[in-house]
């Protein structure tokens, strides 16, 4: 009878790229396998300098050498544990396709990082590990990081019904509510929170999307209409990563194309996390302004073009934040309120946070059981939640 270390001995070895895709300083492939198939296949293509066959080399040294018999690559290997390498090279994708095309010849199996992953890590390890390879700011990795670190599974197997206690939904249904106060803030760790700007036509929207990124991103010409489609650009406040969506502008008369743009930007509108409406306080207050503040009444106000004479004529809106996105007066205030209005909050080190949709999800379904007293579904879901199903 074939045993199981014969077994895996005869099993091919796996790779994976583990860095992201493009151009980079390094880029690391990890290559697992049974030792002496790792061994096989490395030594066909790897010629260390301290000429050592792979499987001499100790564990979490440094070996330099050669990759290749012809236009050898120079390059790094680092061996994890016996059954797993780490291959550092250069970090254009040329020099990753070609190891990864040398490992796939050698009849190694290429695969993603997460399906690799999965074999040695458990599920729900990997599918943290993975959100926080998608952080876009400081912060949100730093929270992230946390919740990989143990956090969240730890909170998550409270969750758990003891079999030798009585079950207590209200007490659980407290802890799942605890957690679902921060689930915006978790789904934006890794989505940027999306403020669209609205106004009417030459209000000046592309201008201050433009003086926020201290770049000229958006198309900034005298003429209404101009901006017939939705242009985005995202950037960091406070930490946190932010989505601006610039609109065309709006009012009543439009012609066909403009119109259909306006259709767009009031879905974009009812879609956004935040929505600002600009008024240029340069020219007479108009209809159409206060049409777009009924329609958003809980948006935020920018009174526009401060810079200018005032020509408004009426009293602007009690909460309207005057702005010049010429001489940035008033720009840093209005953007600490956006902040403000979206993350009205911040939690602490020890604070576990729900940080994909699915685990929102199931925990939105867990508090349903709950509240109808359903331990088994209750159970069910939260073995779900911690991917041991």
């Amino acid at each position: 009878m074939t045993s199981h270390l014969e077994n895996q001995s005869q099993q091919p070895c796996q790779a994976a790229l583990l860095t992201p895709r493009g151009r980079g300083a390094v880029a690391t492939i990890r290559v697992q396998g049974a030792p002496a198939v790792l061994n096989q296949v490395l030594q066909a293509c790897f010629h260390a300098v301290n000429r050592k066959p792979l499987i001499d080399q100790r564990l979490n040294q440094i070996v330099y050498g050669l990759w290749g018999e012809s236009n050898s690559e120079d390059l790094v290997l680092c061996r994890i544990d016996l059954d797993t390498v780490d291959i550092h090279c250069h970090g254009g994708m040329a020099a990753v396709e070609r190891i990864l095309e040398d490992l796939q010849t050698q009849g190694c199996e290429i695969q993603s990082w997460q399906t690799l992953a999965r074999q040695k890590t458990p599920a729900l390890d990997v599918e943290l590990q993975e959100v926080l390879a998608s952080a876009t700011t400081f912060r949100a990795a730093e929270i992230l990081l946390r919740q990989s670190q143990g956090l969240l599974q730890t909170t998550f197997e409270a969750l758990l019904p003891d079999a030798q206690t009585l079950f207590e939904p209200q007490r659980l249904l407290s802890q799942i509510q605890e957690l679902l106060c921060w689930k915006q803030l978790g789904l934006h760790l890794t989505r940027p929170w999306n403020v669209v700007l609205a106004g009417r036509p030459n209000v000046g929207k592309s201008s201050l999307i433009n003086a926020i990124l201290g770049y000229e991103r958006s198309i900034v010409f005298d003429e209404a209409g101009t901006t017939r489609d939705v242009l985005t650009a995202t950037t960091a406040l406070s930490g946190w990563p932010f989505q601006f969506s610039d609109t065309a502008g709006m009012r009543e008369e439009a012609e066909h194309l403009e119109a259909a743009g306006i259709q767009r930007a009031e879905q974009i509108l009812n879609a956004a996390d935040a929505c600002v409406i600009l008024i240029d306080t340069s020219q007479p207050a108009h209809p159409d302004d206060q049409r777009l503040l009924n329609l958003w009444p809980a948006a935020l106000i920018v009174a526009h073009k401060t810079d200018l004479p005032d020509r408004w004529g009426a009293p602007l809106p009690p909460r309207a934040i005057p702005v010049s996105s010429v001489t940035k007066a008033g720009l840093e205030a209005f953007l600490q309120q956006l902040v403000q209005r979206l993350i009205p909050e911040t939690p602490d080190q020890q604070t576990a946070i729900p940080v994909t949709l699915r685990q929102v999800e199931l925990l939105e379904q867990a508090a349903e059981a709950l509240q109808a007293e359903n331990e088994r579904a209750y159970s069910a879901l939260i073995r779900q939640l911690l991917l041991r199903d």
